[in-house]
């Protein structure tokens, strides 16, 4: 029997939480969170566990982070693994959450937001431009700008579209702050 899975992530800017479930309903089966991997994350085989996971975005130096996961710790997380300024913490089910009001959790997406949109505005500047020389070039010139924008587009969809996932996110949680205002 392996020791080791892969458990591919739904994806964190459309649904964090069902990952976050998901990954709590391995622990109870025995497989543990050990790190991230290329979309989803790597579980090891160990004693059945019943804890629950969040996550946080957060830039850390690395002389902050001890700090970090200190205080976490009073709160009752636990540090799994990091990777990409991002940071899984588990803790026992009736642990207070991270992130308990709709203000601290637009902190979150907002911290999340930066990278991802420059990412998808880089995508998207750069299929623009191959566009412009595809469409107004021929010859040899709009062959490549046709190809490259093709494999661009393979990158500017999903980057648009999880861009997007964290507005709307972001905008479900304005609304619910300003139902309990």
């Amino acid at each position: 029997m392996r020791n080791k899975r892969y458990m591919p992530s739904i994806g964190l800017a459309f649904s964090e939480a069902l990952d976050m479930k998901k990954l709590s309903e391995k622990a109870a089966k025995g497989w543990h969170l050990k790190r991230f991997r290329f979309a989803g994350y790597g579980l090891e085989k160990g004693e059945p566990e019943e804890v629950i996971f969040s996550i946080d975005y957060r830039k850390l130096r690395k002389d902050d982070e001890e700090e970090y996961f200190e205080l976490c710790a009073y709160g009752g997380w636990t540090h799994v693994c990091s990777g990409a300024d991002m940071h899984i913490f588990k803790a026992a089910p009736e642990t207070t959450p991270i992130y308990s009001d709709a203000e601290s959790s637009i902190d979150k997406l907002a911290r999340l937001a930066k990278p991802i949109n420059l990412a998808a505005s880089i995508a998207l500047a750069i299929t623009m431009v191959l566009w412009v020389f595809m469409t107004f070039t021929s010859g040899t010139i709009q062959h490549i700008a046709e190809q490259g924008f093709t494999y661009s587009l393979i990158f500017t969809v999903p980057a648009m579209m999880t861009s997007s996932g964290v507005y709307y996110h972001m905008w479900k949680n304005l609304r619910l702050k300003s139902k309990h205002i």
